[in-house]
């Protein structure tokens, strides 16, 4: 799979009426025995995070999600594999589906009273369901822009849209070339959301310290999902003043059409009325003579 979240994560496209194995490994890491409860609970993507329900909460992947081992007992350093198997109802419906399968062990106070410790970790499940294969991964960058935070760091921004099927993890670095007698700078990287769902745009931001020389500079951002990666370039310059933002020179020119477009169109306009006028005079001219 082009998806990097398979590389830690259950990722898969299922149709209706399929099923889906897959096997995790629990390891017990104590110098004791330990009684793990394994299950699976409901998650979701809220803009670019990824939730977890409280405790069992369920939905539906979680409700097609069974565990093999429901209870395992390690000895000290010891594993176990556990099959996790998803069974998707043949009248399921089309869309992304999230859950996680948790191991968790808990261990009483020992004196009976006061607070029950809980490790709990989990693996993520990411499922799209429908008919067919598997859908594309695709993504696009926008436009560069600058801008001073209130704290007076220098700001890079970029926006991405996830314009495939799937879910996407991304990561990115920004790198600086061209600037003030010939400076350069870099890689810094990026900070971007966890998970980026289908259809959806976030910002992409890249904090540099206050000292850096305002610019110009040649700025290429790199924003990478597995083996899809997509550059977005520009000329910036970071503003002066706090809480300000600054297009890229390329912005600014796109602009500068767009404004030059809105002249023209108004000079043919007032041509046009004129002509009309001048051709009006002409035809009175004409009958009274």
């Amino acid at each position: 799979s082009t998806n990097p979240l398979t590389s830690s994560y259950i990722v898969d496209h299922l149709a209706p009426g399929s099923s889906l194995s897959r096997t995790v490994e629990l390891l017990n890491n104590s110098n004791v025995f330990i009684t793990m409860s394994v299950y699976v609970a409901a998650a979701n993507v809220v803009r670019d995070h990824f939730v977890y329900s409280n405790g069992t909460t369920s939905n539906e992947l979680s409700r097609w999600t069974s565990v093999s081992e429901r209870a395992p007992r390690l000895a000290p350093h010891s594993k176990v594999l556990d099959t996790i198997t998803t069974n998707v109802p043949i009248d399921a419906t089309s869309g992304s589906r999230f859950a996680v399968v948790w191991a968790t062990v808990s261990a009483a106070p020992p004196s009976g009273h006061g607070i029950t410790l809980v490790s709990r970790v989990g693996v993520r499940m990411y499922l799209s369901i429908g008919p067919g294969g598997a859908p594309p991964s695709n993504f696009a960058l926008g436009p560069l822009t600058t801008a001073r935070s209130s704290s007076g760091d220098s700001l890079v921004i970029g926006v991405v849209h996830n314009t495939g099927k799937t879910v996407l993890a991304l990561s990115g670095r920004l790198r600086l070339s061209n600037g003030p007698n010939g400076l350069r700078a870099g890689p810094f990287v990026a900070s971007i959301g966890a998970v980026l769902l289908p259809g959806v745009s976030e910002p992409v931001t890249i904090t540099l310290a206050s000292s850096i020389p305002r610019g110009p500079w040649r700025a290429d951002l790199q924003v990478s999902s597995g083996p899809l990666q997509r550059v977005a370039s520009a000329t910036i310059s970071f503003p002066s003043r706090v809480g300000t933002r600054e297009p890229s020179v390329f912005n600014r020119f796109r602009g500068l059409l767009s404004i030059g477009g809105t002249l023209v169109l108004l000079a043919i306009l007032v041509w046009a009325v004129l002509a009309r006028r001048r051709r009006r005079r002409s035809l009175r001219a004409t009958a009274t003579t």
